[in-house]
């Protein structure tokens, strides 16, 4: 676990005599976020390199492209037609010419997908292979700068690029509501303006079944219409949805347009088709599919009879379904299956009879790996979730990983192929924060900061073990997700996020600058008319205090945004006057103080914010002679079982180590606790004050002598902070946490002096 510092995404804490310096230094950091972060390319590209000058798009400018790239271009004017109202001619060469404004060469690049954009002033130049070209033109469209009707700029620049990731996900659940094709569309616009290239398409479920197969018609006839049928009473209610659902279903040539939209911009569509649980809707249209009870009058609505009749029914309609799509993989789920219905199934007790099973998770498998062999004599891959493990992988399987990654790990040191795409980082159902006015989720809130530090490739895998993950996803269901404009408020911004943790070289992420260009890019999602989140407020957070005076400036990243703020626990109404950013809050903290606000942004929905102060007395500092002690926290480390941290004082099972600035901990292997247990001291040299947080995703507990850091906080959801006026000398620290992946990269605790001055931990922690 490392002791060192990292610049907080949040800003400093201010006192009185840096007021006025903060709120200059809050317009000079609004500026910089308008005019820094390489450009402001999402995702970040491997090599960038700014020129001065810029390039003018123009009326009538000629696209220069061979055959390999025809499509590329023809995207490019559509959108600059459509976006910008501007009209560019495109032109089919043999060999592009030297003279066209615009250039799009193809290559033979052996690294797929790259590509190289080079802007002059009097040419824009694109090299790519099929998909790195079209790669490269999203770049450039990220740097045109305009709109609608007006003058089209371009900065000058070359740049270099190729994904880390040949996987680069996100799902689309139009099982649980339906979203029309339109919608779709524009789902995939999106994505390919963010270079993502897998779509998975959740076509199946308990409430409904929306690709029709023209063998089974009843799958659409009733299959697609279970909030009707729920509605009059002949289906379960459906207790999982926001309301009774929207039907509807994709024609086969629905399906094929949306498909050769994908292909245009370059995204393999993944289509999945839910089998042997989550299968109400079609057992429900077809109840011999049912799994029966022995007396066959009591038939369940979401397990599959794994029968004869069901294994060539869905052989039949993975038949259809893989004419229709070209991608070499077939999701079938996998997930959630209700095994224990397979004990009252006569079919399932003859085959457990038949095979010599002792375990239900036998069936599960045998399930699969007959699937599996049908989709391989088709020349077709089966990927599933992660409960495919259970019972016997099939041999050839690539696994989704979604309960957390354990599943991904096991299946790549089998040496299988894996997404990474755990919960909670990578499920975008999640609310994004906390605040009153959030759509309600399934979890906990998941940030965008939650997002971009999730790191795919384990530490716990080898480097040849890692090479098995073929990327990450990002998944979202929509059983409270009734419209195209909630879908899109919980995309973005988190998609973005995503998409630079698939691209980005892991040496090159750095949250500060990503940050930055994330906001520049909401400029982009007006202009394409996206519903995104609004940023949260920048100093509105959780403190603990021992000051009587508590002193803050809240700033915004967006220009234009406004807030209404109250100091008295209740939310300003409507009419309440509204102020400009930064806003400098000055006010007395006898107990505590619930600080309560909304931001409004112009044409995007409003955010809630709240924030507690609290104060706190903290005993004076130790006399303790100095030269005694050493540098680091005198550490415990426990391997158990045990998640009660009082208990862990009694336990025998522990290592005792030191823990140094550049030292770390990583977590035993297997299914226990890695409990740490830390203490020594806080050494103050300077008398002053000084703001106290943990870099931990998930907050360690912190004593200084009264507890400072709450345990179990997600810093992004419930950011936490100690204002502290501390005297020189030496102060008592203990803590615990919980030693994982994550925070065996992050630090343990930063201490920030009053100017923002982040101090080095080998220079006051001690022990």
């Amino acid at each position: 676990m490392s002791i060192h510092y990292m610049n907080n995404h949040n800003h400093p804490f201010r006192s009185d005599c840096l007021l006025k310096l903060c709120l200059t230094t809050a317009l000079m950091l609004f500026y910089c976020t308008s005019v820094v972060a390489q450009l402001h390319i999402i995702p970040q590209p491997v090599s960038v390199v700014e020129h001065k000058g810029q390039f003018v798009l123009k009326n009538s400018a000629v696209i220069a492209v061979t055959s390999e790239n025809e499509i590329v271009a023809n995207y490019f004017q559509h959108y600059l037609l459509t976006t910008y109202g501007l009209k560019l001619r495109v032109k089919l060469y043999k060999d592009v010419p030297a003279n066209a404004a615009i250039r799009i060469y193809a290559t033979n690049d052996s690294v797929k997908s790259a590509y190289n954009l080079q802007v002059s002033p009097k040419a824009i130049i694109v090299k790519g292979n099929g998909a790195g070209a079209f790669y490269g033109i999203q770049s450039l469209i990220q740097l045109i700068n305009g709109n609608h009707g007006e003058k089209l700029v371009i900065p000058l620049c070359d740049i270099k690029d190729y994904p880390r990731f040949g996987w680069r996900g996100l799902s689309l659940d139009v099982s649980r509501h339906f979203f029309t094709v339109d919608e779709v569309k524009k789902y995939i616009d999106i994505m390919a303006h963010y270079k993502l290239d897998v779509l998975h398409w959740h076509l199946t479920d308990d409430e409904g079944w929306r690709i029709q197969i023209k063998q089974y018609p009843l799958l659409t006839e009733v299959g697609s219409k279970m909030a009707y049928y729920s509605k009059i009473g002949k289906f379960r209610k459906l207790d999982n949805l926001i309301d009774e659902g929207r039907d509807g279903f994709y024609t086969q040539d629905d399906i094929r347009s949306v498909v050769k939209y994908a292909q245009d911009r370059f995204i393999d569509i993944l289509p999945e088709i839910e089998m042997p649980g989550h299968s109400a809707a079609a057992a429900f249209a077809y109840p011999e599919l049912r799994c029966k009870d022995s007396t066959g009058l009591r038939p369940t609505t979401s397990m599959l009879d794994p029968s004869e009749y069901t294994f060539t029914f869905y052989e039949h309609v993975l038949g259809e379904v893989m004419q229709l799509f070209p991608n070499k993989y077939i999701h079938i789920g996998g997930d959630e299956a209700e095994m224990t219905d397979w004990l009252k199934s006569p079919t399932a007790i003859a085959l457990m009879k038949r095979e010599h099973f002792t375990d239900l998770r036998q069936i599960q498998s045998y399930f699969i790996k007959r699937i599996e062999r049908y989709l391989l004599a088709n020349k077709k891959k089966l990927i599933g979730w992660d409960e495919i493990l259970k019972g016997g992988l099939a041999p050839s399987a690539t696994v989704m990983s979604w309960e957390g990654e354990e599943g991904g790990i096991i299946a790549a040191k089998m040496h299988h192929d894996v997404v990474m795409t755990p919960l909670p980082q990578m499920y975008f159902d999640a609310p994004q924060a906390k605040d009153e006015n959030e759509p309600i989720g399934w979890n906990d809130p998941v940030t965008w900061q939650m997002v971009y530090n999730y790191e795919p490739q384990s530490i716990r895998l080898s480097p040849q073990e890692a090479t098995y993950i073929l990327g990450a996803q990002a998944n979202i269901w929509t059983e409270k997700i009734g419209t195209y404009k909630h879908l899109e408020y919980m995309i973005y911004p988190r998609l973005l996020a995503e998409a630079e943790l698939t691209w980005s070289p892991v040496a090159d992420k750095d949250i500060n600058r990503f940050e930055q260009a994330m906001y520049a890019h909401y400029r982009l999602f007006k202009l394409w008319g996206v519903n995104a989140r609004i940023p949260d407020v920048y100093g509105l957070e959780g403190v603990l205090t021992n000051k009587s005076i508590y002193t803050q400036t809240l700033t915004y990243p967006l220009p234009g945004a406004a807030i209404r703020y109250n100091l008295n626990r209740k939310l300003p109404d409507t009419n309440a006057t509204a102020s400009a950013f930064p806003v400098a809050i000055k006010t007395p903290v006898v107990d505590s103080l619930i600080i309560k606000a909304y931001v409004t942004y112009p044409g995007q929905q409003r955010i809630i914010q709240s924030a507690a102060l609290k104060h706190i007395d903290i005993a004076p500092p130790l006399s303790v002679n100095t030269a005694t002690l050493n540098s680091g926290l005198n550490c415990l480390i426990y391997k158990t079982t045990l998640s009660n941290l009082p208990a862990l004082d009694t336990g025998r099972n522990f290592i005792n180590t030191v823990l140094t600035e550049n030292g770390h901990i990583k977590p035993f292997v297997g299914l226990y606790n890695t409990w740490v247990k830390f203490n020594g001291y806080l050494k103050i040299d300077t008398e002053g004050d000084y703001k106290i947080t943990s870099g931990f995703e998930i907050s360690p507990i912190m004593f200084l002598g009264k507890v400072i850091i709450l345990s179990n906080q997600n810093k992004y959801v419930e950011p936490q902070a100690v204002i502290l006026h501390l005297q020189k000398g030496l102060y008592p620290l203990l803590g615990y946490y919980l030693a994982d992946d994550t925070n065996s990269r992050q630090s343990l605790i930063n201490l920030t002096t009053a100017d923002g001055k982040s101090l080095n931990a080998a220079g006051f922690l001690f022990h």
